[in-house]
Parts: C-alpha cells; structure tokens; sequence
C-alpha cells in the first residue's frame, strides 16, 4: 500500500476545515484486492497516524471522508488491517518492523511539508 501526497487540496486556504485537505491518493496491492483510490486525506488524520505509529502497540489512521480506515499493529512483526471505500478489505501480515523508522519519517516529512492549519476552534 501506498498514500502518495500530491499536495494542498485547496492550496489558498488558511483555515482548518479547508486548509488540511491534501490530495492523497491510494494504491493497494493486497492479496487479490488490487485499487486505485483518488483519496483526500487531512493533515491531522496524518499526524495522529505518525504520532500513534511512534508510540508503538496499535495505530490507526481514520479517513474523515471514509477513504481509508487502517489499522497498524506494531509487535514483533508489523500486522495492517484495512477497508478502502468500494474496494473492500484487506490484511498484510508478518511485515518487518525494520520498516517502521521509514514509515515514521515519511510522515514527519509530509507533516515538515504540510504543516496542520489552524484548529478547529478557530474556525
């Protein structure tokens, strides 16, 4: 599976509910479940991801748009659970946790370039 970010989705924006749109689409190879999602995601879905893959135990990364919902569990070996919206489920199993450090610096490098706007008080 693969999230790649593209960008703002509304890169004028300054506020949180329209500002932390990025473009973010999704490929999974899964077993049979191949899919090309052109998926939004936002900023702080994003950051809660990296900041619970960090803590180790059980991440998880929960499209507000239902695009994805992910689960990560972090032991031994890395187990991902998922469902993609009209494409269905899927699990990896086994994963070298070795992957993880890299997994971790993608996100703070998309957090570096994409930083969270605002807060949703503000708005």
């Amino acid at each position: 599976m693969v999230i790649t970010v593209r960008g703002r989705m509304h890169p004028g924006a300054t506020d949180y509910w329209d500002g932390n749109w990025l473009i973010s689409p999704i490929e999974i190879a899964a077993g049979s479940l191949r899919a090309r999602i052109p998926a939004g995601l936002r900023t702080e879905e994003l950051r809660a991801f990296r900041e619970e893959l960090a803590g180790a135990g059980v991440a998880r990364l929960t499209s507000l748009e239902e695009w994805l919902e992910l689960t990560v569990t972090v032991g031994r070996k890395l187990d991902v659970a998922g469902v993609s919206a009209g494409h269905g489920s899927f699990r990896i199993t086994g994963l070298d946790r070795a992957q993880l450090p890299g997994i971790i610096d993608a996100l703070e490098e998309v957090e570096a370039a994409y930083p969270v706007l605002g807060s949703p008080q503000q708005c």
